[in-house]
């Protein structure tokens, strides 16, 4: 198995994002950090997924098609990744609904908690999760870019 952490920083219309990979899958796809014995090189991985990102931008593609692995977060924080990642395109889901949707009816705080965490943001349709007053809230504090991401989608918003 290979240890070496390939990356790469792509300019895209919410700015420049940071994709990582290692093993064939990515391991990281969000706001650029640092990232110690990593090797800056646009291998073919990282080339696919940026390629599915800019069809997503052009909305030729509303799913991805990657292999990933979670090199952090926990079970709780997992499961709820997991379930985000079914909200359809163009669909939003509350904090509650994620929250009962993986059997923890009462933690919706802690849904929001772990999507700040998600170290695959867009990928992971964190931007998808609104409170349950339609209020969009969240999403690291960088709401702008929430609200491009479900107007690109045409996602249904109460304003």
């Amino acid at each position: 198995m290979n240890k070496t952490i390939y990356y790469y920083q792509y300019p895209f219309p919410i700015g420049r994002i940071m994709i990582a990979c290692k093993d064939q899958a990515i391991i990281y796809c969000g706001r650029p950090i640092l990232l110690e014995n990593g090797i800056y090189e646009n291998t073919e991985c990282l080339k696919n997924i940026a390629k599915q990102i800019e069809e997503y931008f052009q909305k030729r593609r509303q799913s991805f098609d990657f292999h990933y692995i979670f090199l952090k977060g926990t079970a709780f924080q997992k499961k709820v990744w997991q379930a985000v990642m079914d909200i359809p395109y163009g669909q939003t889901r509350s904090y509650r609904d994620i929250a009962e949707k993986i059997g923890h009816p009462r933690a919706y705080r802690a849904v929001g908690s772990a999507l700040r965490e998600c170290p695959f943001s867009l990928l992971i349709p964190c931007h998808r999760v609104i409170g349950s007053s339609q209020k969009l809230g969240g999403y690291g504090n960088d709401i702008d870019v929430k609200i491009f991401l479900l107007q690109l989608e045409q996602a249904d918003l109460v304003s």
